[in-house]
């Protein structure tokens, strides 16, 4: 019977699940479970995530949401103001062109601040959270210079950021770290509290990007046709054990018992027993089955192929002359004594 996960990990998931737990408090513990994994990458991801992006390019995806670009437009004399929504229609495809080269999107609002300041704005429950663009400056200069401002100057660019959008924003952060969770479990075996380094980093690529690293074997037991499974993102598999009957193991590997199959660098042991191409086999050629006593030619040799009389030799069917005439010998005395005894002369 397997037995029930505890520690860090275990706490996690639960409050995960719990929507009366901050979100603040679940990063903290990430951080401290990244620590005891020794992944920079979670540690690094829940770090950001509390403190905030200071480098936008590295905000993941689902903390941008679209949004319309507003402006706050004054008198010449920089009174009465009031808001005014541009969309990209507005503007020039020379505009546009310069835009684009400071900013991909006018229209996406990049939230890089620290999870406390985005739960604070969302507890507000104001209509409208204004949010400054780190280019804004550039935008609002442009505009001047084009005159957009009807009889008047435009003070500020801004987005408009509704308490509703932001508060979906921490739904879609709590749900990145219940992936997170998620991903930790299936590669973490159930009696082992703190998930490897490489699991830890895996999962983190998983909720950032949505892909998953190559998985390789690394080193494990199975036993009785039982498959174990964890993740690497190295280029190179670890040394896999596998034992049992039908067990089957990839990569650099042992394996034995009735029927296991291994391929990649490997040995096999146990009755039909199979090799596939590798290393440890020595074979020059793609497969070698080998069964409780097989024989494996060298590294780089190739079988070669033995004549009929070879193969008799090596079953004992073919002696050497001498003894076959010695035999001969023997009978033929044998035969003239018994007859030279009945009475035959030559």
């Amino acid at each position: 019977m397997a037995n029930k996960r505890g520690g860090l990990l275990a706490q996690i998931e639960a409050d995960v699940l719990d929507d009366r737990v901050a979100l603040s408090s679940l990063l903290q513990k990430c951080i401290v479970l990244g620590g005891k994994a020794g992944s920079e990458k979670m540690r690094g991801w829940a770090r950001q995530e509390l403190n905030g992006y200071a480098d936008r390019e590295t905000v993941p995806d689902y903390r941008q949401v679209p949004v319309p670009l507003m402006a706050w437009v004054t008198n010449r004399g920089g009174y009465n103001g009031r808001p005014v929504r541009f969309d990209e229609s507005a503007f020039s495809d020379r505009l546009l062109k310069i835009f684009h080269e400071t900013v991909d999107d006018l229209e996406v609002a990049v939230l890089n601040e620290g999870i406390g300041v985005l739960e604070a704005m969302a507890s507000q429950g104001a209509e409208e959270n204004r949010l400054i663009p780190h280019w804004a400056g550039v935008v609002v200069g442009l505009m001047n210079q084009q005159g957009m401002a009807q009889n008047g100057r435009v003070a500020e660019v801004y987005w408009s950021v509704s308490s509703v959008s932001i508060q979906g924003i921490l739904v879609r952060i709590r749900t990145a770290l219940a992936e997170l969770v998620a991903e930790l479990i299936t590669l973490t075996p159930r009696d082992q509290e703190v998930p490897g380094r490489d699991a830890a980093d895996q999962a983190v690529q998983f909720i950032l990007t949505g892909e998953r690293a190559t998985v390789h074997y690394t080193v494990q037991q199975a036993a009785d046709g039982g498959t174990n499974v964890t993740v690497s993102s190295g280029d190179e598999a670890g040394p896999v054990t596998v034992s049992g009957r039908d067990g089957s193991a990839i990569g650099s590997q042992t394996a034995s018992g009735a029927n296991s199959s291994v391929a990649g660098s490997q040995e096999a042991s146990g009755a039909n027993s199979s090799v596939v191409g590798g290393q440890s086999a020595r074979a020059g050629h793609d497969v070698v089955t080998a069964g409780q006593d097989a024989a494996v030619p060298p590294a780089g040799e190739q079988p070669v192929k033995e004549g009929f009389w070879a193969r008799l030799r090596k079953r004992g069917l073919i002696v050497s002359p001498a003894i076959i005439i010695g035999a001969i010998a023997a009978v033929a005395i044998v035969v003239i004594t018994i007859m030279i005894a009945a009475g035959w002369k030559p």
